[in-house]
């Protein structure tokens, strides 16, 4: 039986999360704020803490870098309600065994912590991060800022995947600039150029820091070969290796273009990333992003509505390269004023249009299709239920819609004209009546 620490302000999640711990045999002490956590942490033995990084008083990376200051190497399982990547990486380098996403799925978290309890803590030196770019809120990112914080934590080679245009290129950039070999040089080359196995390895002997090996499967087959036996060799002297390529790494071996032994070498790590298309929620802040250039001016660039409607409502198959180019082309035509539909491309100009004005995004439909895959990928077939499935999905957005309403029931249910008895037994249902 073991102590564990739960530092979390929502009072609803956090006696939840007491009572999913108890329910594991283990003793529970639940902290509402960074001060009290620390204090406590000063006065009693934990052997291990849930930390929420949203925290009133500080944020859980204070907290967490205030524990691994004073020597401690208690493991520690961090939860939060947005994944952003920088405290992604921050906790990764600070030494946490886990990171979960709200809302908790209290099976996963109860797996968490018994995982957490057994096996400690991996602990390492306390780094800054250098700047980092990659943006999104989308669910889909969530899974790929914590795949590059354990690459920048790490010193496996990485695979990077994903359509073209969708930020291989940039991720790599991040991994480099926040991993081990940061104080090294930044090298890429593209694959299709390396004509034999000699050329390959005279790229591994001279580069010293990170080698970014763009559009692995165009490698030579014989250099794949000598590229599988270096990692497996596990060679001291060969740079950090991060690979990209467009196509699934299953895939690839399947249809010959990449050994198998190859993808077995970078197989460890695998970052995804996906394409914009899944990710139409992120537009609004990469464009304003991607506009954050200042004009002659010296005003930064803005962008209305109603050509944020018509981005979100464009399929997008370049990705976020095809979104840059689209905004530099609508920088040029309002020359540096405000960005109205009218300055778009207008094959994407005329994308809400076509669509009856109504916006188009594949990132919800995504979002549900990988987890009704995995959900019924781990349920036996003679237990599924579509109202169990519908349920879920109806649990995980009243969540967010009391999240969004204050936590007021009665205003959730005046402003979307729902029955406020319905509202409220629904909400009993799940376990977040008041």
């Amino acid at each position: 039986m073991s102590t564990i620490l739960i530092v979390e302000d929502e009072h609803a999640l956090g006696s939840a999360l007491v009572v999913a711990v108890r329910r594991l045999g283990h003793v529970p002490e639940l902290a509402a704020s960074g001060a009290a956590a620390l204090e406590h942490l000063a006065t009693s033995r934990a052997d291990a803490v849930v930390l929420d990084i949203g925290l009133p008083d500080m944020s859980g990376v204070e907290v967490l870098e205030r524990i691994r200051r004073e020597g401690s190497q208690v493991p520690v399982l961090v939860i939060t309600a947005h994944a952003m990547l920088d405290h992604a990486i921050a906790t990764q380098k600070l030494g946490i065994a886990d990171y979960l996403i709200k809302p908790l799925d209290l099976a996963h978290f109860e797996q968490a912590v018994s995982a957490l309890v057994a096996k400690g803590a991996w602990v390492s030196e306390i780094t800054d991060s250098a700047p980092t770019t990659l943006i999104g809120a989308a669910a889909c990112m969530h899974e790929v800022f914590l795949a590059v914080a354990r690459a920048c934590a790490g010193e496996m080679p990485v695979l990077i995947s994903g359509p073209c245009g969708s930020g291989k290129s940039l991720a790599a950039r991040v991994i480099h600039a926040n991993g081990i070999a940061a104080a090294g040089e930044l090298e890429t080359v593209e694959c299709g150029t390396v004509k034999a196995a000699d050329v390959l390895q005279g790229l591994l002997e001279r580069t010293h820091g990170t080698l970014v090996l763009e559009n692995l499967t165009d490698l030579e087959t014989s250099a794949q070969a000598a590229l599988a036996e270096r990692i497996a060799q596990r060679d001291q002297g060969m740079p950090r290796l991060i690979a990209t390529m467009q196509d699934d790494p299953r895939h690839a071996v399947a249809n010959g273009r990449m050994r198998e032994d190859l993808f077995y070498a970078f197989s460890a790590l695998v970052v995804a990333m996906p394409p914009l298309r899944e990710r139409t929620g992120d537009i609004p802040a990469l464009s304003r992003f991607l506009l954050a250039v200042r004009g002659a001016s010296g005003e930064r660039v803005e962008i209305t509505a109603q050509a944020l409607q018509a981005l979100q409502a464009y399929d997008w198959p370049g990705n976020v390269r095809e979104l840059r180019h689209a905004l530099e082309h609508a920088r040029a035509m309002s020359r540096s004023g405000p960005v109205f539909p009218g300055h778009l491309p207008p094959h994407i100009a005329e994308a809400l249009r076509l669509h009856g004005g109504q916006l188009v995004s594949g990132e919800l439909d995504a979002a549900v299709a990988r987890w009704i895959d995995s959900n019924l990928d781990t349920t036996p077939e003679r237990e599924w239920r579509y109202d169990t499935l519908l349920d879920h999905i109806e649990a995980s957005m009243l969540r967010h819609l009391l999240t969004r309403f204050a936590k007021r029931p009665t205003h959730l249910a005046q402003a979307l004209a729902m029955n406020r008895a319905t509202l409220r037994q629904k909400l009993r249902r799940i376990g977040l009546s008041e």
